[in-house]
């Protein structure tokens, strides 16, 4: 039996964003760290099959289930503002899996100065590199700290 997928919005929240536990959901479903391990190919199936969502021309024999997964996928591994494909590490799907193996060896490595310098040199870098992969890249970045600090255009 085929899924009628008339009036079917890909981009329509998949549970209430106007309560805690639609927004829990929601943000759970994104970073899993599952999708960490899916495969290229299947990140570019899942792009296209949102964009061809988005566009109406949803392949025949395609069931919801799979758009929600594809959503799932393109949601956790391509930049809301620009569309391109994240770096695996800065993903927020990698937030778990990355900070736990960090944290792990910042506990094991403590007994000098240089691995604890080391070990939160890594831990910042990674911090760095999550925060600059989910940036919000619809405004451009500025370079100049000085005329933002100083009212000066």
């Amino acid at each position: 039996m085929e899924a009628d997928l008339t009036g079917f919005n890909i981009d329509a929240p998949r549970w209430d964003q106007r309560t805690f536990l639609g927004r829990v959901k929601h943000f759970l479903n994104i970073t899993d760290p599952r999708t960490v391990f899916v495969s290229e190919q299947e990140l570019d199936w899942a792009k296209m099959m949102v964009e061809k969502s988005r566009m109406g021309v949803v392949p025949q024999g395609t069931q919801v289930e799979q758009l929600l997964y594809a959503k799932k996928l393109y949601d956790s591994a391509f930049h809301p503002d620009t569309g391109e494909k994240m770096n695996v590490i800065g993903r927020m799907s990698f937030q778990l899996p990355g900070g736990m193996i960090i944290t792990g060896f910042m506990l094991q490595f403590y007994r000098t100065m240089p691995a604890v310098i080391f070990w939160q040199w890594v831990n910042q870098s990674f911090n760095a590199l999550v925060n600059y992969t989910n940036r919000n890249a619809a405004s451009p970045i500025s370079v100049s700290l000085a005329a933002s600090h100083h009212g000066k255009a």
